[in-house]
This record gives structure tokens, sequence and C-alpha cells, in this order.
């Protein structure tokens, strides 16, 4: 059964598995919202769909009219569908997905009740987290969320607030379908030896006390990724490559695409 954990050396509390569609649906509506919330417009159709790939169900119906170009928009924002297509522009021959550009859209035009939703739905399978002393802040975005109806009441919220007001002095870390810390291949043949398998590697993690393996596990996430922490000043971070549906329908476009890509020098 999959759920969304919040964990502490000494404790847990989980969200319904639901819920990480639920948070997903925050950035899907902001980027309709870029999407749909103006008038109908010809430009934003043609710098949309030229960006789409070959293959795109949307290249295999009429360029749109400007009787119908509002059609098309609704179309294309119904289009923003894992199960139909998982690329949603290519720029010289690099692909952008569409979540990075839902999460980034959330993550540019949305309040913190948003930005927490795009940063668990898109980092809780890696084990994004937050600081003890940051706890009682993001405990205060679930609250806000609560009390205003945008996050669900008797789905898990709840308890996750009162984890995070428990105390200032341990991580909370977010975990999708698992508990945290969990063993590593290459972490336990760094201390068993090369030839160590999974077994090995599961049997000795198994001998570990379990304050051993909270450090183990967070010196392992703290050094594999500064960008899974959850901080106040958050208003920076970005999905790789970092482009939002803003980027994608500004009029100096292809500059911003360049820049990220780095493709400035390569002669078309």
């Amino acid at each position: 059964m999959s759920y969304i954990r919040f964990q502490d050396r000494d404790g847990a509390a989980q969200l319904r598995g639901s819920e990480r569609p639920w948070l997903y649906q925050f950035a899907h509506d902001t980027a309709a919202g870029v999407l749909l919330g103006q008038r109908a417009s010809g430009a934003k159709a043609v710098r949309l769909r030229e960006l789409l790939p070959m293959d795109h169900a949307l290249q295999f119906v009429p360029a749109p009219g400007r009787e119908d170009t509002l059609r098309w928009q609704h179309d294309y924002v119904r289009s923003l569908n894992p199960v139909l297509a998982d690329t949603v522009a290519v720029y010289r021959e690099h692909e952008i997905g569409m979540y990075p550009i839902l999460l980034n859209t959330a993550l540019v035009l949305g309040s913190d009740i948003v930005k927490l939703a795009a940063r668990l739905f898109g980092q809780c399978e890696s084990n994004c987290w937050v600081d003890g002393p940051h706890r009682a802040w993001l405990a205060d975005i679930i609250d806000e969320a609560l009390t205003g109806g945008a996050y669900r009441r008797d789905h898990g919220w709840e308890d996750v607030q009162a984890l995070l007001q428990q105390r200032d002095d341990q991580p909370v870390v977010v975990s999708y379908a698992e508990s945290f810390p969990q063993p590593w291949a290459d972490w336990g043949r760094d201390l068993i030896g090369e030839d160590a398998d999974a077994s090995d590697v599961q049997a000795y993690w198994e001998t570990l006390p379990v304050d051993d393996r909270w450090k183990a596990g967070m010196r392992r996430l703290t050094d594999s990724d500064a960008r899974l922490e959850l901080v106040p000043a958050w208003t920076r971070f970005r999905f790789q490559p970092g482009l939002s549906f803003l980027d994608l329908l500004a009029d100096d476009r292809d500059a911003r695409l360049e820049r990220v890509f780095d493709t400035a020098s390569v002669s078309s």
C-alpha cells in the first residue's frame, strides 16, 4: 500500500497514498491557469506547438486557426498527462519533461502551500527532508493549508503536523512507500568489502543500532544532494532543467532555452 511517510529518529506519520496525485493537481492547476488564464492567443499556441515532440498527439491535428485557438489550448492542457506523453517540448534535441515544467510553474507562481505540494510530489521518492529548526515552519504551512481547505483533513496531514511540532532537534525525512533509512548496496560494500552482495548488506544493516542507521542515512542524504533539504529560503529552487511554462511562452523564449542548454555556440 502506497503512502508518503514523514519520519524522524523516534517517530513517524504518514499521508495516504492518494495524497500524491492530489499534490500533483496543485501543479497541474497552476499550469492550466498560465495556459488558459488569459484570452486565447494564437502566438501562445504557436509557441507551444512548435516545441512539441514530432510524435505528440497534437502534432496530428490541424494547426489552430483564430477561431479554435482556445480549444487547442484546452486540448494542450488535457494532454499534460503522463499516460499520454512524458515530454512536452524538444529544443535542439533536448527533451523537456512534463513533470519539471509543471512543478516549476507551481514553484514560480504558487504560495508556500503550493510550493510544498510541488516539492513533496517531486521529491518524496528522493527523500527530501527538513532540519530540526525548520520543522515548525513546515508545520505552519500545513496548518495554513488545512485551515484554508487547500489540504484535505483526515488524510494524514494532522499527524504529520503533530510530528513536526513535537521537537526541533531532529530532522524529518520524507519517503514514499518505504521507511527511512534503507541499506544501500554501495554503502554496504564500502563497509564490508567489494564482494558483498545484497543479502550481506542487509544482514550487516540489521546488526546496526538504530542511531547508527540514522547517522549513516543522514550522512548519505546530506552528502548526495543539498537540493533535497526543505528550507524557508526556497524561492529559487527549481527542478532541472529549471524551466517553467512562463519560459516556454516568453517573447525571448529561445534565448532562455539557449542559456539553459548552453547551445549558443552550436550552429543552426
